[in-house]
């Protein structure tokens, strides 16, 4: 009866010790850490600034009206007619008259384009609304065809607000001779008028160029989007975004084909008057 109790004994304690172990054994193990997978965050791509639109001429609700300067389009130096780059006539205005152009600047620049012509010089005429000469200059022409620009030099006073020029750009076909009745001659009529408040401020508010071209054309100011857009083709010719709104500004105005034309500066040779 002992040799059982002291085996019993010895058997609970043997169980007791590896249950001990055990436990110990399980309580020593590191618990598992619960990993939280974190998406990598993908970064948006970054929003392209909205698209400009393109240029487009605008005609003013209000604007003169003069009678056309006789003379030929087409000389004996030209293959076809040459004419200013101008704004388009209305039904308000009458077949022989043209519209009065505005500008921004008392220095404006006038545009004339020349399909082909064997003209070396050209001759640039401005007078008041009195028939006053005010201006006259020789100039040199380096092209044979192209649209023509001129700018009022800096030895010119230049034009006075509210008040109306007429001016004529001809191509000397024969400059050693005193006839010109075979000389091609485009012209038209100009004023000075500077932006109302509204125009103003939104001019003020942008220092882009091609912002300032479309305000321009917005409000009626063909000269001064074409001369803006011409400087900055100038110097940008492989721009795309310059040759877009070149080419809709021409559309805006019926010419799209002269938006393929190269721009010619011209250059005084003699100043007649100033």
């Amino acid at each position: 009866m002992l040799k059982k109790s002291l085996l019993l004994i010895t058997l609970s304690l043997t169980l007791c010790t590896d249950l001990l172990v055990t436990t110990l054994a399980v309580s020593a193990k590191p618990a598992a850490t619960t990993r939280t997978q974190v998406k990598p965050q993908t970064s948006r791509p970054a929003s392209k600034p909205a698209r400009r639109r393109l240029i487009g001429f605008k005609v003013p609700r209000i604007r003169g009206s003069r009678n056309l300067e006789a003379g030929a389009a087409r000389g004996k130096c030209t293959s076809d007619t040459i004419s200013a780059v101008s704004s388009p006539k209305t039904v308000a205005i009458e077949k022989d008259k043209v519209p009065v152009e505005i500008t921004v600047s008392n220095r404006p620049t006038f545009f004339v384009n020349v399909p082909e012509t064997s003209a070396t010089q050209a001759s640039f005429l401005l007078k008041s609304e009195d028939n006053d000469v005010l201006l006259e200059k020789t100039l040199s022409v380096s092209a044979t065809k192209g649209i023509l620009a001129y700018t009022l030099p800096t030895d010119y006073s230049g034009l006075e607000a509210g008040k109306k020029y007429r001016w004529r750009l001809s191509l000397l076909c024969n400059p050693n001779s005193g006839d010109r009745s075979g000389d091609a001659n485009a012209g038209g009529w100009i004023e000075l008028k500077k932006p109302d408040q509204p125009v103003a401020k939104q001019l003020e508010a942008t220092t882009d160029p091609i912002d300032r071209a479309a305000i321009y054309a917005d409000y009626g100011y063909l000269q001064d989007s074409l001369k803006t857009l011409a400087d900055l083709r100038a110097t940008n010719p492989n721009d795309p975004d310059l040759a877009n709104n070149w080419s809709a500004l021409f559309k805006t105005v019926y010419l799209p084909k002269l938006a393929q034309q190269p721009i010619i500066q011209l250059e005084a040779i003699t100043s007649d008057t100033q």
